[in-house]
């Protein structure tokens, strides 16, 4: 069995729509500046209702992590072990998201670890974020 992909619909299509350009996209509040995910019809810090789509750096740190071990996800018994992460975007503390790891082993992945956002095509329409350790940065 295939994977389960995510529904597209209104309320989310920004995000998908970026994810499938390689954009991380996210809503973000005009009156108080607030980045706004899930997405949702009002900002929950000033509850305004006048969010638009922005794109985000695509960096972040892991806030926290699971490694499957078992099946039981249909679609995912191929990937076993595998580790979801929660990321911490660098752009709004306690602004999170979720995703896979990728080049790099599960025993590996630590609180903190800086990330970058990489990209899964899967079908035509959907692209998936996922997230791998962020490239160090040469210093000369």
């Amino acid at each position: 069995m295939d994977r389960p992909l995510p529904v597209v619909d209104d309320s989310n299509r920004h995000y998908w729509d970026g994810a499938r350009q390689h954009r991380l996209v996210m809503q973000r509040c005009v009156e108080c500046r607030t980045w706004v995910h899930p997405p949702r019809p009002m900002c929950p810090g000033c509850r305004s209702e006048r969010l638009v789509p922005e794109e985000l750096s695509g960096k972040g740190r892991v806030y926290s992590w699971s490694v499957m071990h078992s099946g039981g996800n249909p679609g995912f018994e191929q990937r076993i072990p595998y580790a979801v992460l929660v990321v911490e975007l660098d752009e709004q503390k306690g602004l999170l998201t979720i995703g896979n790891i990728i080049d790099c082993a599960a025993e590996d992945i630590e609180i903190e670890m800086p990330l970058e956002v990489t990209w899964e095509d899967v079908t035509d329409e959907i692209t998936l974020p996922q997230w791998r350790p962020a490239a160090a940065v040469a210093t000369s």
